[in-house]
């Protein structure tokens, strides 16, 4: 009877578990097995398996899968391993009323698999010609299981001299072409000639994919290195010469591309780079292209086959939509980039409900690495040379299908510009194209105090669902009487209460109080058991396995509840460091030490003069002086960077006795201060 409590216990904690944290979709997928619920066919050189959809009908004992649609999934982009899903739903003219696996079809659905099977080898063949053609990595070297790998018209491109010509694939073409489309009308922001600069700050395929540390130019790292202190910076030289406007330039003139008849051509018009007396060509990346093609190609290709509902997701980055399985949106959320935890468990900041659109979404929290304090991540601006730090950590766009062909991978193309382009960029991005073509946008944003803002043109009516992180954001973009929308810095949300958080906290309580009250009465009821059979105890087990099981739960729900509740209030190391005027009340410096970025307030009311004095070391001296009576005052504050930061007053001339000098030691940690009560200067992380 003990062993049957403890297991009934355990199994209705992860279940509640999975309850409070799972959402209640609607569909589900058979395993890949030989069941009716999945069929497998060979194509080329592999094996394609095709998955049933189902949806649940009815409730409770009556309740049924029933099949709606059909899925493919797989990995591709070689060593990238990118994820592609496509799923199909029954249409009039595709009915699928039947398990995909099924041995005993009528000849109409016999006749409506073959067209499936032929339709979903279609879009492998797609997927592996595209990846074949713009992988950078396909050099017609030999790969590690042996196989020759294909030379790839893009590693072709990077190979070649300045001058050359070179014939390439349709699909080249086309993708070159919707490359030119976006660099024009981001001027310049998207730019898919930036691909050496994108090696030199380590986030290539080359390098990333392949799990390689070593780095190219004019450094080395070990993995341990990499570990602890990720990469080290590249020199200015190399940084500077990838960045020349001559040297990144995909103008009309620089890439020039012609077509004639059925061939398709490609011209490198741009003189190579020269540091230290070695010479660079020129290198181009359609990563930021490709995925988006192939979902604007199978969309077209699933359109064509009789399918008006349908989902194709390319790498969780690009997404194409027509209706859901009942003819209904299909629900898509945007994650919380800023989340710790992204990484892992993506946490969803809110959903909407989308229909025959193109949905494209980029994020700053993946493939990164932070170095002295600072974070990088893999989005890189072509002006400065530098990864981008605008504040931008994610970025959603949704275009309606009516605004014309491609946009899935335009769509992909212009998440990647508006986070160089920035908070300012996106605003009038919003207001330009995104107003013309219908684009929804919603870009994750942080200013350099930290705050969190979600910019948007999305009505908060047409969020179906907002997480628990929402509340961490406000809206900042409002709109004028014209329907033109601004920044608003002070611009704040209240967020409804979700009624089922105070639910699942009861629920959690509950089941916490319930597992204490079994282990209790276990313990109870086992010592008394001891107690009335003394003969026992010498040959009896001290610990059985169910015990121990419910010993582990608890101890598991004590340490979920202690992290949540304590551990989560606990201080971090230094991100931002605000200096403040505490006579006037506001701000006269503010360091975003994450993003190496400054504000300084010059108008500030009581005339503080601030001057930066920065060095190679991380150090970072800021002056504030001013005058007093015709006495000039003034504080020193030393910022360090590293992996570590730390902030400190190291002098200070106020007529007393320097005590923000010698009574405040280095702050290492947020939410705290250091105080200069004579010249009413406060220091706040």
């Amino acid at each position: 009877m003990n062993k049957r409590w403890a297991i009934l216990s355990i199994l209705c904690i992860f279940s509640a578990v999975l309850l409070v944290s799972a959402g209640t979709g609607g569909l589900a997928y058979a395993a890949n097995n030989d069941n009716v619920g999945t069929y497998t066919f060979a194509m080329d050189d592999d094996e394609i398996t095709l998955h049933t959809v189902y949806v649940t009908r009815g409730e409770g004992d009556s309740a049924t899968n029933v099949p709606v649609g059909v899925q493919m999934h797989g990995y591709y982009f070689g060593n990238s391993g990118i994820p592609v899903t496509v799923e199909v739903y029954s249409s009039d003219a595709m009915p699928i009323d039947f398990e995909i696996g099924a041995k005993s079809l009528t000849a109409a659905q016999q006749a409506v698999r073959g067209a499936l099977v032929e339709l979903f080898a279609q879009i492998h063949r797609l997927i592996v010609r595209v990846d074949m053609l713009a992988n950078t990595q396909y050099d017609g070297s030999t790969a590690a299981n042996g196989a020759a790998k294909p030379i790839s018209d893009v590693y072709r491109y990077n190979a070649a001299p300045s001058g050359t010509t070179l014939e390439i694939a349709r699909e080249t073409y086309e993708m070159l072409q919707i490359a030119r489309q976006a660099y024009d009308l981001t001027d310049g922001a998207f730019d898919p000639a930036v691909y050496r600069l994108v090696d030199l700050w380590g986030f290539s395929s080359r390098i990333w994919s392949d799990g390689a540390f070593g780095l190219p130019y004019d450094r080395e790292v070990t993995s341990q290195e990499f570990i602890q202190q990720g990469y080290p910076l590249p020199d200015d030289a190399y940084v500077k010469a990838f960045s020349a406007p001559q040297f990144t330039d995909f103008g009309e003139n620089a890439v020039i591309l012609r077509a004639q008849g059925d061939k398709y051509y490609v011209t490198k018009n741009v003189a190579p780079a020269v540091v230290y007396g070695d010479s660079f060509e020129q290198w181009i990346d359609l990563g930021g292209v490709a995925k988006g093609y192939i979902v604007d190609e199978v969309k077209r290709l699933a359109s064509a086959a009789g399918f008006d509902g349908y989902y194709v997701d390319a790498g969780k980055s690009s997404m194409s939509v027509g209706v859901g399985y009942d003819g209904n949106a299909i629900q898509l959320g945007m994650s919380d980039a800023f989340d710790p935890m992204s990484s892992l468990f993506a946490q969803t900041l809110f959903a909407v409900d989308v229909t025959n659109a193109d949905v494209s979404v980029s994020g700053q929290n993946v493939r990164t690495y932070t170095r002295d304090g600072v974070q990088y991540a893999h989005i890189l601006d072509g002006a400065t040379g530098v990864p981008a730090q605008t504040g931008v950590r994610s970025v959603m766009v949704i275009v309606p299908q009516s605004a014309g062909s491609h946009w899935a991978t335009l769509g992909d193309c212009i998440t990647t510009a508006l986070t160089v382009m920035g908070r300012d960029g996106i605003v009038n991005f919003i207001n330009d194209q995104a107003k013309q073509y219908g684009i929804k946008v919603a870009v994750q944003y942080s200013t350099i105090e930290g705050k969190q803002q979600l910019l948007t043109n999305i009505g908060t009516a047409e969020m179906t669902f907002k997480g628990d992180n929402f509340a961490n954001y406000t809206l900042n973009l409002e709109q004028d009487e014209q329907g033109n929308y601004r920044y608003n810095a002070d611009a704040r949300y209240t967020r409804q209460v979700n009624p089922y958080v105070w639910l699942s906290v009861c629920l959690g309580a509950a089941l916490g109080i319930a597992a204490v009250g079994l282990v209790v009465y276990h313990f109870v009821r086992g010592k008394r058991g001891v107690a009335a059979k003394l003969n026992d105890v010498r040959t009896s087990k001290p610990f059985r396995a169910a015990d121990v099981g419910v010993y582990l739960a608890v101890a598991l729900l004590i340490v979920v509840l202690f992290g949540a509740l304590v551990l989560d209030g606990g201080k971090s190391t230094v991100q931002v460091v605000t200096v403040v005027d505490d006579q006037a009340g506001e701000n006269l410096f503010v360091y975003n030490i994450q993003r190496n970025e400054w504000q300084i307030n010059y108008d500030n009311a009581n005339g503080w003069q601030i001057q930066i004095d920065s060095d190679e070391n991380n150090v970072l001296k800021v002056k504030f002086s001013r005058d007093f009576d015709g006495e000039t005052r003034y504080n020193v504050l030393q910022i360090t960077r590293g992996s570590a930061p730390s902030v400190k007053m190291i002098e200070s001339v106020c007529g007393f006795h320097q005590d923000c000098v010698r009574n405040f030691p280095a702050v290492t940690q947020s939410g705290a201060a250091i105080v200069c009560s004579p010249n009413r200067l406060k220091v706040i992380t």
